[in-house]
């Protein structure tokens, strides 16, 4: 008789998934278990925190749920799954809807107690279902001792509030070591982007695959991550350089691990709607690349603002311009316990020549209480010379306005010019003249390891209060300070992202 057998380089994607499903996992649906190796990596993961996910179809809240019933026989466990919203949670097909089918089925007295908000099983083991709407809502978690969290959809959620939610993984009392799992869609906008970085191609924003479940290690300084291939070179990069790697007050590095997965890694699915593949196909462009491909760069074209690529880089600031500005937006906050992702204090210094170049030379960006502030300002005032004009921001109120006034007196003891910027314009208004004239390749940024973190906030920015604008704002006092009285500017409209450019100078 004829072989009949399919090489397995002319299958397609879908048959090839659900061939090697076959191969290696019991595909009945009465057998609750991960379906390929993606799925058996997330449940298997030892990591701090694991994110999961990154295209749609991957199975990835069903999982998440599924997860927890690892532990429900240890009568100390705590764990939380939390979205957004109470309707998330609580609609059709949500996480208690799922929640209940699973936890029936190996504790038939486990119990919702719709009142608290949680699931109570025989054994005593708790998971809460909570939503987290708000950064406000963070109050509802403190004190909180929780041995494990989901946090679902996690890209519409906040980097303080996922932080904060870090800080209560905590449970002596339970035999689980405390951890999160977080499953997540592309979202170019999420902070999640900027921490699975090292994990995507830099040019496509798809996931590289042979980065995909490798485990790294961060550690928290000042609001942001440093970074380590292993917990011992994070404690020698990022470490206390005068304590030993196991000294109890040597920094703690944090395990972490990105496992990108698809609708391939979904054999069930596969198996259920065999049409779901073409529909993600038949989506338009940006959709089909986020949830089909997994890019977390695909976005609409004008999405945002502003974009990098009209900025040459360069090595040194201009030798001669016209005049030099340093703007401050000002937040006298620190991270802390309550506010795990506060705004910062941002000076960005611009300069401008003859020729009607604008230059970015440099920016500071920190995190220090009000009584700290004005030594930022000063001493970064020494280093910037008696030339740079200060712009102070004055906000509209008494005591914004004594503020400004006193930072402006204590500059002008130690010999340092500078002004007070009040506006009652929009920030997308006072962003507006710096893009038109970003965009006719007439801004350019000097090299720094600032960069980055410059760049994606600009490129981020669209007005709404979910992103940060510290140094947005600074930028455009400094460069609205450069241009008035020296350059004709024609009254600007606040873009409309959903068209093309409208401040384009012809």
């Amino acid at each position: 008789m004829e072989n009949t057998k399919v090489p397995d380089k002319k299958l397609g994607p879908i048959a090839l998934a659900l061939k090697e499903a076959r191969e290696n996992f019991d595909l009945s649906p009465h057998v609750i278990g991960p379906k390929s190796f993606k799925q058996k990596e997330f449940t298997d993961s030892d990591a701090k925190i694991t994110v999961f996910g990154g295209a749609a179809g991957a199975g990835k809240s069903y999982l998440g749920v599924m997860d927890f019933m690892k532990y429900i026989h240890d009568p100390n466990f705590r764990g939380v799954m939390t979205r957004r919203t109470t309707p998330q949670i609580k609609g059709p097909g949500g996480l208690l809807e799922k929640a209940t089918d699973l936890f029936k089925l190996v504790d038939p007295k486990v119990k919702w107690k719709d009142k608290d908000g949680k699931f109570v099983f025989s054994s005593g083991a708790v998971i809460f279902l909570r939503h987290f709407e708000q950064e406000s809502d963070k109050d509802s978690f403190q004190g909180w001792e929780v041995s494990k969290f989901l946090v679902d959809e996690g890209q519409q959620f906040t980097e303080g509030m996922v932080t904060y939610l870090i800080s209560r993984m905590r449970n002596p009392k339970c035999s689980v070591v405390p951890h999160m799992k977080i499953t997540c869609n592309p979202d170019y906008n999420s902070f999640l982007r900027k921490w699975i970085e090292w994990w995507l191609d830099p040019d496509t924003g798809i996931p590289i695959p042979e980065r995909s479940g490798v485990t790294r290690w961060f550690v928290r300084k000042g609001g942001k991550m440093f970074w380590g291939d292993t917990k011992e070179e994070c404690i020698a990069l990022h470490g206390n350089p005068s304590l030993a790697p196991d000294d109890e007050d040597q920094v703690k590095p944090i395990s972490f691990k990105f496992i990108a997965a698809n609708c391939f890694d979904n054999p069930i699915l596969m198996l259920n709607d065999p049409e779901y593949v073409a529909n993600l196909e038949a989506l338009p462009r940006v959709e089909r690349e986020k949830l089909l491909d997994g890019s977390w760069h695909a976005r609409e074209e004008g999405a945002g603002y502003f974009t990098r690529d009209w900025c040459q880089i360069v090595p040194h600031p201009p030798l001669r311009v016209l005049k030099r500005v340093r703007a401050w937006d000002i937040s006298g906050s620190i991270e802390s316990e309550t506010n795990r992702n506060p705004d910062w204090t941002a000076g960005v210094l611009m300069s401008r020549t003859k020729e009607g170049l604008f230059t970015v030379e440099d920016v500071v960006r920190e995190r220090r209480l009000f009584g700290g502030v004005f030594d930022l300002i000063l001493e970064t005032a020494k280093q910037d010379g008696q030339d740079v004009e200060i712009q102070i921001p004055c906000d509209p109120g008494a005591a914004g306005k004594a503020y400004a006034a006193q930072l402006i007196r204590d500059l002008a003891d130690h010999g340092f010019h500078a002004r007070p910027k009040t506006t009652n314009k929009s920030k997308v208004t006072r962003f507006a003249p710096f893009v038109s004239v970003a965009e006719t390749k007439s801004v350019q940024v000097v090299a720094g390891d600032w960069n980055e973190d410059y760049f994606d906030e600009l490129e981020r920015f669209d007005g709404s209060k979910a992103i940060k604008d510290d140094q947005v704002d600074a930028t455009s006092d400094a460069f609205n300070a450069l241009s008035l009285g020296s350059l004709i500017i024609p009254d600007f409209l606040p873009p409309d992202m959903t068209q093309s450019n409208k401040f384009k100078l012809n």
